[in-house]
């Protein structure tokens, strides 16, 4: 393991223990209530008895109901940041604010959690690790897809060593939806706006996970419905391990077809992995991630081992998914002052990767990173 995020190190029994008495709890407040808030983050917190939902910002603009009971409605993050009753801001905003928001609230001395991206820029990234640190106070990001059933899959598989040594990995996340959504910001023209900003944080943080910061990147970004932004990307991340890896990531808007989540390939063997993660869906559906549960939507997925030359085929077990560890990471971390559930410094090393597939896909060149 290269980066040893508590979010990712599901090998100490220590960090895993289900904590029986919770003394504290502690009021979070949402910046913005989409369907990060609404599908991930709300639900996720109501599962957890250290948490409790306190307050909501919503623009004056906003027409967006808030059906839970007991959670306040205010009209300005100002007046969301004066409540002292609140201890932790979970900002699930537009790309473009992330950085300004959580600037706001370290400064009022909040924990914050930032969905991915935790801002646009690796600068953005590390002026608020910098006030995080002088404030002394949790900042974490949202990288929700290290808890997915595939990823932890691929990882248990890499663990063992049934490969032998990896020479390429194909992670890709795609999509089919033909028609833009007119006046979404994620298909606008403004900063951290587009499939690259979406999606491509969630790749390169699994891949920083396993494999550490690579030593090149070569992209493609492409636009291929029209729009105001991207749509469309190819990322390749070269890696000297002591031999050469290649990583490749992609997603696209315009893929109907079927394509597997992970094809990772060694000397020894490749391992297929088809389909996506389901607790998404689930939560969407109003469904309670319970142990019992993660364990019935692992089923949902399939892998196999493909070894020898007849490519003689061998399924493989799904590791259950875990995306309820993140708020037992972060209970740990804010009373037990263990490490964030994801650090921000390998946030930012993500938004760096990104900078510099940006940087590829308009020269056309590969780029060396320090």
């Amino acid at each position: 393991m290269t980066v040893c995020d508590l979010y990712f190190d599901t090998e100490s029994d220590e960090k895993n223990k289900v904590v029986e008495t919770m003394d504290t709890v502690f009021q979070a407040a949402i910046a913005g209530y989409g369907k990060s808030a609404k599908n991930f983050h709300l639900p996720l917190l109501k599962l957890h008895r250290g948490f409790k939902l306190r307050s909501v910002y919503l623009p004056s603009s906003s027409t967006t109901r808030v059906d839970e009971k007991g959670v306040m409605v205010v009209r300005s993050l100002k007046e969301l940041l004066k409540d002292d009753k609140v201890d932790i801001v979970i900002i699930t905003s537009p790309n473009r604010i992330h950085f300004e928001q959580a600037k706001e609230a370290l400064s009022a001395d909040k924990h914050v959690v930032v969905e991915k991206p935790v801002a646009v820029s690796s600068d953005e990234a590390e002026e608020l690790i910098r006030l995080a640190e002088i404030k002394q106070k949790i900042l974490t990001v949202f990288h929700n897809r290290r808890g997915d059933a595939d990823f932890l899959t691929l990882k248990k598989t890499l663990n063992d060593g049934a490969l032998g040594e990896l020479v390429e990995i194909k992670s890709t996340f795609h999509r089919h939806r033909r028609e833009l959504r007119d006046g979404h910001w994620k298909e606008s023209s403004e900063p951290g706006s587009g499939i690259l900003y979406d999606l491509s944080p969630h790749l390169i943080d699994q891949s920083l996970i396993l494999f550490g910061k690579p030593n090149a990147v070569y992209a493609d970004i492409k636009n291929q419905r029209g729009g105001d932004t991207d749509d469309s990307f190819d990322i390749k991340l070269y890696y000297d391990r002591p031999t050469k890896l290649e990583v490749t990531l992609s997603a696209g808007m315009l893929v109907a077809d079927p394509v597997p989540r992970f094809i990772a390939r060694g000397a020894e063997a490749s391992l297929v992995i088809d389909g996506k993660d389901a607790q998404e869906s689930a939560l969407t559906n109003g469904q309670s991630l319970t142990p019992e549960l993660l364990k019935e939507l692992a089923k949902q997925q399939q892998a196999f081992l493909y070894q020898g030359d007849n490519a003689k085929r061998k399924p493989v077990e799904i590791v259950p998914g875990k995306y309820p560890q993140f708020y037992d990471d972060l209970y740990h971390s804010i009373t037990k002052k263990w490490e964030p559930p994801v650090k921000p410094e390998t946030a930012k090393r993500g938004l760096e990767i990104v900078e510099a597939a940006i940087k590829s896909s308009k020269s056309g060149k590969r780029v060396k990173l320090d």
